[in-house]
């Protein structure tokens, strides 16, 4: 049995960036605990193999391809999750990317795709889930941040990525203050190093790989699934009287 603090069996969730990796592995544990989920990725091979995992599992899924910072996407989105079910809970900021290269060398345009995904879109999602959330009185808000928004991660080279992190946690924190007058609760997490493809990318050059997990105290990379109870926390009413958080979920790295 479910413990009634963490059970999600009346709600409804939406995540973006859904198809692989850390999106995939947060809608399945809001399925597992009983959260009717809508998927979104802009991959729809992708998205059909994780609606699968999640409906084999006995969950409910809708499944939206779409790229998150298409014209009018937010909206769309949140409309067919209201129509599909009658109400939106909760809210996964998922999607996001980067670009490792010196600073000197960033294409102007890539910087501002990069903030165009991970700090508009973000946003363009809440404001479009302010309507229902705000209309029932009640919503929770999860945006995926990184510890990279925290600290530059040397010796890393992607100031784009840090900035927009960093951006996208104050977003939080802004909306958190700003929305809680209408129920509506607004945190972050902070993933460290995780086994997604662009840190499993950096195991091919251990001189980066070993300074990484030499910076880890627990000694190891996170899992996807490393995030799930995080995530779970934050949405379940045992999350009732956070917000404003960024709940960081690095192995210790950042305490180093």
């Amino acid at each position: 049995m479910v413990p009634d603090r963490f059970d999600l069996r009346s709600r409804t969730a939406l995540l973006t960036g859904t198809g692989s990796g850390l999106g995939r592995a947060v809608a399945e544990a809001l399925a597992e605990h009983g959260a009717r989920v809508a998927i979104l990725d802009r991959d729809p091979d992708a998205a059909a193999d994780a609606a699968r995992r999640i409906e084999g599992a006995g969950g409910s899924v809708l499944t939206i391809v779409e790229d998150v910072s298409g014209d009018g996407v937010a909206a769309a989105a949140v409309g067919r999750v209201v129509d599909a079910w009658g109400r939106l809970d909760i809210l996964v900021n998922n999607a996001g990317i980067g670009e490792l290269g010196p600073a000197e060398d960033v294409d102007p345009a890539r910087f501002r795709r990069i903030f165009e995904v991970d700090v508009f879109s973000p946003f363009a999602f809440s404001q479009a889930a302010f309507q229902p959330m705000s209309e029932r009185g009640d919503g929770c808000i999860i945006n995926m941040a990184s510890i990279a928004g925290m600290q530059a991660l040397h010796p890393d080279q992607d100031a784009a990525y840090h900035s927009a992190k960093a951006a996208l946690i104050m977003l939080t924190r802004s909306l958190a203050v700003e929305w809680a007058g209408h129920g509506i609760r607004v945190n972050a997490i902070a993933p460290g190093f995780m086994l997604t493809p662009p840190v499993i990318s950096q195991q091919a050059q251990p001189e980066v790989w070993d300074y990484h997990m030499g910076r880890v105290p627990l000694g190891r990379p996170g899992r996807p699934e490393d995030i799930q109870g995080a995530a779970v926390f934050l949405a379940s009413p045992a999350a009732s009287y956070v917000t404003g958080a960024v709940l960081v979920v690095d192995g210790g790295h950042t305490s180093m």
